[in-house]
């Protein structure tokens, strides 16, 4: 990101070569979204009764339940079961994304004076 670097370091530089710089790194990072949302993740809730797919961006895409739970849980159970199941698979997704996320963070385009705000972003809470 030589056009980036230059703005950094106080020079002029190309300003239409500055904007595709940052336009492809948005890109990237589109594109790095729209994969993650692509994704079905699964997530088990503590019994094993329930398994529940969620999309990358942690849509309820559907539930599995085992005969057996059907059978032996009352409504109470079955509500926790499944919620656990849901709340499983939106962490795994969670998880997903900020793992992602630390990466594209950590491998900006050399001289990307705008890595470190990024990095502190993304460590915000």
């Amino acid at each position: 990101m030589k056009n980036t670097a230059a703005f950094h370091e106080g020079r002029e530089g190309d300003v239409a070569g500055l904007v595709r710089e940052v336009q492809g790194r948005v890109g990237a990072l589109a594109d790095l979204l729209h994969g993650l949302n692509e994704e079905v993740i699964e997530g088990t809730d503590a019994t094993g009764a329930v398994v529940a797919r969620v999309s990358g961006a942690g849509l309820l895409l559907g539930l599995t339940i085992d005969p057996r739970a059907m059978r032996d849980l009352d409504h109470v159970a079955m509500s926790a079961a499944i919620q656990g199941a849901i709340g499983a698979a939106r962490g795994e997704t969670g998880e997903r994304l900020a793992r992602a996320m630390e990466e594209f963070a950590e491998s900006p385009a050399p001289g990307d004076p705008l890595a470190p705000y990024v990095q502190a972003l993304l460590r915000e809470e």
